[in-house]
This record gives C-alpha cells, structure tokens and sequence, in this order.
C-alpha cells in the first residue's frame, strides 16, 4: 500500500470515528488498519492521531493533514472522473458556491438552458456569504470581483460587468412623481442596503454623489427588492438582480443615465494541472448568456 492509500484510510478513520469502522468496511483487520497508519507516521515524522483503549483524538497535525487529504481526494477524483469523460459529454456533480441574491436571482434564470443543454451535470448550489469566497471546497465560486484572493491557490476568471441602476415600482412614481435630478433623490425615500444606518451614500459613474434616506434599511437583498415592489421606496440595484421584476413591470427605470461605476462578476475554481470539463463548460456557458 502506497502513501495515497494510506492517507485516504486515515481520512476514513476520521470520518468514521475509529479503525474497528474502517477495518469492517474493508473487510481487513483492525490491526492491519492500525499498522498502516503507524508506518504514514512514520513517513511523515509526525503522530496524527492520539490513540487510547476507548477513543481516538486528531492531532494538530493531524487536522491539518486530514484537511488536505480531503481536497486531494476529491481532485484525484475528479482527475478519474475527467479522464473517464474525455470524448464523452460533460458529466459528473458541479458545486457551486455564491451569495444568495446571485444564486437565486442571477444564476437561477440561466439554469433551464444550461440544463437542456447540459443533462449530466449535476449542480449543487451553496449559499456562502461574500467574506467567504472563494470556497476552496466548492468546484466554482462566484461573487463581485475579490481583491487580493490567494492567487497561488485559485484561478479567477471575468464573467460579466454590471453596475447599480435604480429602480421603483410605478405605483411609487405615481404617488412621489419621478425625480428628475439626482440632487431630488434627497427628498424621496430611498431603500438603503445595511445593518443599522437609515442613510447612506450613493455613488454614481458621473463623480456625483447622494446623501439619501429611507424608512427602511436592510443587508438583506430580497427584502431591499420586495419593498421596492410594494412602492416602499427606490433602490439602488443592479439590474441582473431585478430583471424579472423589470420583465413584469413591477419595478421601472428611475434616471437611468445614473448609474453606479462598473463591478465585475468572476468565478473562482482551484489552481488544477488540468480544468475539469465541467467547470470549463460552465464558465463558457454563463459567460456567453451574461
């Protein structure tokens, strides 16, 4: 047995909290499981596990071997799984990590093309707060392009541009009149994106800028967008975000030469020898329809 098989069964050991678990789904000794790690110490020149008659502790080390083997395990497979499909249409399990609105409100139209187009591939969506992305143990991951990502772990790759619009219900407008200026935005309520302050400011492409306040303050996209819908007030929202609201009607285009300077949409897969097809597939996809 070779250093990857022993590294593999001692993630098992961890996963399934004790060699007796491991040597039954093996069909090997407890004893022999035990050996084998032993000599992956001494390979290693460290104790990754602390053993007892009754119990099994993980190391420090040990923990930072086991999250490692974990992503190795999973790029040797889909190394396998990759050379399996060459020739062979672009199959296998494809997660990907994003923030909720762009998941939901971005990712989620594009989905029954893809789909059609694409049967056997099989997507897992993780909502996972901007901070956290890239998520190393997703297969992609997207959000608003991130500064300073760890560039010797992943490839980032430009999706799309968008900016920030803003938008109101007509029901709105009819009740408030529409503003001309962005100076009149100051006396219309506008829907603030945030935790605490009912005021923010609004940057705009022009160099302008816009004190504005509202009744209503929110971090939470759907709840910004489902007031505008109801004429609680204006917001201030790309208009990928918003689009089937648009297509409705419920939301209209307020001084829509006022935009917000440009952002970009990028995914981020780890750094591979090789780019699975998969991911190469899904890149290529949406940034076509984007």
């Amino acid at each position: 047995m070779g250093p990857f098989e022993k590294a593999q069964m001692f993630k098992l050991v961890v996963d399934m909290g004790s060699m007796v678990a491991v040597a039954k789904a093996l069909n090997i000794s407890p004893s022999a499981v035990s050996k084998r790690l032993a000599e992956l110490e001494a390979s290693l020149g460290v104790q990754l596990l602390k053993r007892s008659t009754r119990s099994l502790a993980v190391t420090e080390a040990g923990e930072h071997f086991y999250r490692e083997v974990r992503h190795i395990g999973s790029q040797w497979q889909a190394l396998m799984d990759e050379t399996v499909s060459l020739g062979e249409s672009p199959s296998g399990s494809l997660t990907v990590a994003a923030p909720a609105p762009v998941l939901s409100r971005v990712l989620m139209p594009m989905l029954p093309g893809f789909n059609a187009r694409y049967p056997d591939i099989k997507l897992v969506l993780q909502s996972v707060d901007y901070d956290s992305l890239p998520l190393r143990s997703a297969d992609i991951s997207l959000a608003r392009h991130i500064d300073n990502f760890d560039s010797g772990t992943f490839v980032g790759v430009a999706l799309c541009d968008y900016h920030n619009s803003l938008f109101a219900s007509p029901e709105y407008v009819a009740r408030n009149g529409m503003p001309e200026t962005l100076e009149q935005l100051q006396g219309h309520t506008c829907l603030c994106y945030g935790k605490e302050s009912k005021s923010s400011v609004w940057q705009f492409s022009s160099g302008e800028s816009v004190e504005v306040n509202g009744t209503l303050v929110s971090d939470n996209t759907e709840v910004i967008v489902e007031a505008g819908v109801q004429g609680i007030g204006i917001v201030y929202i790309p208009q990928m975000i918003v689009q089937r609201e648009l297509d409705s009607g419920r939301l209209i285009p307020i001084l829509s030469q006022a935009t917000s300077q440009h952002f970009s949409m990028w995914g981020y897969y780890q750094k591979l020898s090789y780019l699975p097809v998969k991911i190469r597939t899904f890149v290529d996809y949406f940034r076509q329809s984007w």
